[in-house]
């Protein structure tokens, strides 16, 4: 993402404007080569030495801004580490006591007192995972590596590989996702989309935990011609709006990838809301191009886990909407699938679905033989006193429902599954 003095747009009868680049621009995709040639494994660069590096690339730029938010998506590429298991607290504290006793014994030559000092803290010895060999501390290290446990020394050791015309492209994508981490609504509009692609952004949504409300629009033959996803945002919460906000922004690519949409979200500003309204015409790139890369973990290890432990059940890996009338649809987080051929979805909440859950355990408490879904709710969530007192009172919840903490166990799926078709 960009930091606000990153961001660049305009504002225009109450629209936000984003300042895309041209990612063709030969300029920018120079210093984007640039910078990118910096940020090479082979150099072992740390982060103070990156710094220096970058500075006069950018200052060179014809818009400093735009290089500076290259540098930022690029950094937020990397992992940093310090080499070594050396104790630096330690091995400083043992300098600074070794040098107060020789000041205080008297003086001598600048070179006898560094010489003393490195034999008194010769037993401390450095371990260079890198080379994989041990070395005893001498005038180098005393003098210059005292302080490489600090962040600004940390060694790049790892960074997720980009083209100069893919850092173009994220940085256009960027531009939007950080504006999005203050909106109030989001609303996504979708047109004749492949049933293959639209499950793929559903699951997205899902897998971001975003509250939203799915309705069909048109219905064609064995699809939906147009849905409508209306997204609450961040700033339409109470509690954890930094990481919602984040899971909204972070879901964003998935909607450029589609052929038809369009996206309309009520922005806040310090003086005020703004309309940004976007589609495919503004020519913007998903790079979410390995769809289990982006999957979060949680999902990928109950997945793998489910199917690998639970011999009478399997996830089915094409689910499908739920149309519960009203033009609302569901797509659950899994459905299961058992060896006699019987089908149950499962739907889970987490802890800003406040609104979600309450009105899906009424529908599901006015329609319960309509649809086979399992309900999951976030205890964080369910500790929230209203709704304890619904689900606490609900039979359907005590039936169809079930607790988990952050993410549901295995075993505790696989036993509602079996309390609900009586093992079969």
């Amino acid at each position: 993402m960009l930091t606000k003095d990153l961001l660049r747009f305009r504002k225009a009868n109450g629209y936000l404007k984003p300042s895309f680049i041209d990612v063709s621009d030969k300029s920018f995709l120079k210093t984007a080569e640039q910078l990118i040639s910096l940020y090479s494994l082979e150099n072992k660069y740390s982060k103070k030495e990156l710094t220096e590096l970058t500075t006069p690339i950018i200052k060179t730029c014809k818009n400093q801004i735009i290089a500076k938010g290259f540098n930022k998506l690029l950094l937020d590429r990397c992992e940093f580490t310090n080499i070594s298991d050396t104790d630096f607290p330690e091995l400083r504290k043992k300098i600074f006591i070794a040098s107060a006793n020789l000041l205080k014994s008297g003086s001598s030559s600048y070179k006898e007192y560094r010489r003393k000092i490195s034999s008194s803290i010769s037993e401390v010895k450095i371990k260079e995972k890198a080379k994989n060999k041990i070395e005893t501390t001498g005038r180098n290290f005393c003098t210059d590596n005292i302080y490489a446990d600090l962040p600004d020394n940390e060694k790049l050791i790892n960074i997720k590989r980009i083209t100069s015309i893919q850092l173009l492209e994220r940085y256009n994508c960027s531009l939007v996702q950080s504006l999005l981490l203050n909106s109030n609504k989001v609303t996504v509009t979708v047109e004749d989309a492949e049933p293959a692609k639209m499950r793929r952004l559903l699951k997205y949504l899902k897998f971001f935990r975003l509250l939203a409300l799915i309705r069909p629009v048109e219905k064609g033959k064995n699809k939906f011609k147009k849905i409508i996803i209306e997204i609450d945002g961040p700033t339409n919460l109470f509690e954890n709006t930094k990481k919602y906000g984040l899971q909204l922004a972070s879901f964003f690519p998935a909607i450029c990838s589609l052929s038809k949409w369009k996206l309309t979200a009520d922005i806040k500003l310090k003086n005020g809301f703004y309309k940004l309204t976007l589609n495919e015409k503004s020519n913007l790139k998903s790079h979410y191009h390995n769809f289990t890369s982006y999957i979060p973990e949680e999902y990928a290890m109950f997945y793998k886990l489910f199917n690998s432990q639970i011999k009478d059940w399997k996830i089915i890996d094409n689910s499908s909407f739920i149309d519960i009338g009203n033009q609302e649809l569901i797509f659950p987080d899994f459905s299961f699938k058992s060896e006699s051929g019987k089908t149950i979805n499962i739907e889970f909440f987490h802890r800003w679905h406040y609104t979600q859950l309450l009105q899906r355990i009424i529908f599901c408490e006015k329609n319960e033989n309509k649809i086979p879904l399992i309900i999951g709710v976030d205890r964080f969530l369910y500790n929230k006193p209203e709704v304890k007192e619904k689900l606490d009172s609900s039979i359907w919840f005590s039936n169809y429902g079930l607790l988990f903490r952050d993410f549901p166990g295995v075993e505790r799926v696989h036993k509602k599954l079996t309390e609900i078709t009586g093992g079969q």
